[in-house]
């Protein structure tokens, strides 16, 4: 028996392990931005409410568009959670760009 053939599989498992590592890095960044970002955009949207404080067009329109983000992720999560969602995402991303329509969040696109 070749004892290279378990360095190899060792090798493979260890590379792999890395990958779900930094995968999942990655995530974690992704969702503590995504928190940061939707608080930021609901003390927005509190200081419009209460008009305690006046904000600017800038604010409100950085607001808009992480509510945007907010729910074209919710969207793609619902239907990642049905079977076959993978295929039905890569299939609504490919219709929405014939159609002009712009279904991917902007912190996914990078």
């Amino acid at each position: 028996m070749d004892i290279n053939i378990f360095e190899k599989i060792y090798s493979s498992l260890t590379k792999g392990n890395e990958n779900i590592r930094a995968s999942l890095a990655k995530i974690k960044t992704i969702l503590a931005d995504e928190t940061r970002e939707s608080n930021e955009m609901l003390k927005i949207y509190q200081k419009y409410v209460t008009n305690n404080e006046n904000i600017t067009k800038e604010e409100l329109d950085q607001a808009n568009k992480q509510f945007s983000d907010l729910l074209k992720g919710l969207g793609l999560a619902g239907v990642f959670a049905l079977p076959g969602g993978l295929l039905a995402i890569a299939f609504m991303v490919k219709l929405g760009e014939k159609l002009g329509i712009d279904i991917i969040p902007e912190k996914y696109k990078k």
